[in-house]
């Protein structure tokens, strides 16, 4: 073979190759879809920050217990002074106080025991991180929800145009025999329009379902930043969808650490009325300091112990407290009544999986008769024996047989996740 021979098969088989990827098409799966949305949702991120935020601020708490540190100075001139006018050893004529005086020096002060204070504050504020990232829990639900009814819509809507493709075959091919037998005048003309009418009807349907589907992988390509159109073929890898059977839904847990950190808020505030012991230390250098009968520079200091009590708060924790065991009712009952609303949807979805298993039971059935019937209408059509209308009604109701079919196989697949979403999984 001479090298022009081997560049250009080269050539062709390099373009074959490109039109055989081109006619490929993408296909991709619920899964997918429920990955991608939730990598793309903004509150996803949010997730981390909660959480760093909430060990920024335990970590805050903990310097509680540290010696709480300060350093002061100053500089005074004093308009009068101390003085003492009895002859003193080493002062002649008494003893008078310097007018300008000096300090500089570092405060130190560390609580003793705060009766768990903060330890308490510390699980406050973690549950309240916890609470936010579960509220973005919350929101992928909504979200794979969301995920759930877009993708039934379009992979029902793709099996439909696959049923209307066939029935546009099946129409095409017979009003084509029939156009050639209007024209030697063996079939009357009413039987051909008849068969058109149909073709372009079905054709119709085909551009519509096609303009939704557009509409609807817009809304898909924008939710899982992913480019989607309507060459992109839905399918289910799953053989059969596993029924789960735990609530793990995240508001249960949302509503848990409302109720805790409720508790919690009212547990800080009889801490709070307690006496707070602590001890202090000060050192400074300067003049007069603490023996104001000497005028030299030099360092001097103290420590001690201390309490403080804060009387005044006891006139309203207990309007507080109230308050705190009020919402924390509140909270008990919205998750009843979450919880009461979620087993009636879980009853109702459970009814549907059992209904749509005995349904696609007595479709395949139907489906079965329905061809038969329009397998026979077919052969009578060709041989004269019954008109085109005949034949349209057959072939209708064998593809509506075939659509039922699809409908609540697509059906049943989504009822099993939506019940698997509804349990939080």
């Amino acid at each position: 073979m001479t090298g022009l021979n081997q560049r250009l098969l080269f050539c062709l088989l390099a373009l074959f190759s490109l039109q055989i990827k081109a006619q490929q098409k993408e296909e991709i799966t619920l899964v997918q879809l429920q990955t991608l949305a939730k990598e793309n949702y903004p509150l996803l991120k949010q997730k981390q920050i909660y959480t760093d935020i909430g060990g920024n601020k335990v970590k805050l708490l903990s310097s509680n217990f540290l010696p709480q540190i300060a350093v002061t100075g100053q500089a005074t001139y004093q308009s009068e002074v101390a003085s003492i006018n009895i002859p003193l050893p080493g002062a002649a004529g008494g003893f008078v106080q310097k007018a300008d005086q000096y300090a500089v020096g570092v405060e130190l002060k560390e609580n003793l025991f705060d009766y768990g204070a903060v330890k308490t504050q510390k699980a406050i504020e973690r549950e309240s991180a916890d609470l936010q990232t579960k509220q973005v829990d919350v929101d992928l639900i909504k979200l794979k929800e969301r995920i759930n009814s877009l993708y039934g819509n379009i992979y029902l809507q793709q099996e439909n145009k696959k049923i209307l493709l066939l029935r546009t075959s099946e129409l095409d091919a017979k009003r084509k025999k029939m156009k050639s037998a209007v024209d030697n005048g063996a079939a009357l003309q009413s039987n051909f329009l008849v068969l058109e009418s149909e073709y372009l009807s079905t054709e119709q349907k085909i551009e519509e379902i096609t303009s939704n589907l557009i509409t609807w992988f817009k809304t898909l390509s924008l939710i899982t930043n992913k480019t989607l159109d309507t060459t992109v073929v839905f399918v289910n890898t799953k053989k059969e969808t596993t029924l789960q059977s735990a609530v793990m839904r995240p508001e249960i847990k949302v509503f848990e650490l409302q109720s805790s950190t409720l508790e919690l808020r009212e547990k800080m505030i009889n801490k709070n009325n307690l006496p707070k012991l602590f001890v202090f230390g000060r050192g400074y250098y300067g003049r007069p300091g603490y023996n104001f009968l000497n005028n030299e520079f030099r360092p001097y200091g103290l420590v001690g112990a201390g309490l403080n009590w804060n009387i005044s708060a006891y006139y309203t924790s207990g309007k507080e407290a109230s308050n705190l065991k009020l919402n924390n009712d509140i909270v008990s009952s919205q998750k009843k009544i979450f919880e009461i609303n979620l087993q009636a949807t879980i009853i109702q979805q459970q009814e549907e999986i059992t209904k749509l298993e005995r349904m696609i039971t007595m479709d395949a059935r139907i489906v079965e008769t329905k061809t038969a019937v329009r397998k026979s209408s077919s052969s009578q059509l060709d041989n004269g024996i019954i008109t085109s209308s005949d034949f349209i009604v057959d072939l209708n109701s064998e593809n509506q047989s075939q659509f039922n079919l699809k409908l609540h196989e697509i059906q049943l697949m989504m009822a099993k996740e939506n019940y698997n979403t509804t349990l939080g999984y």
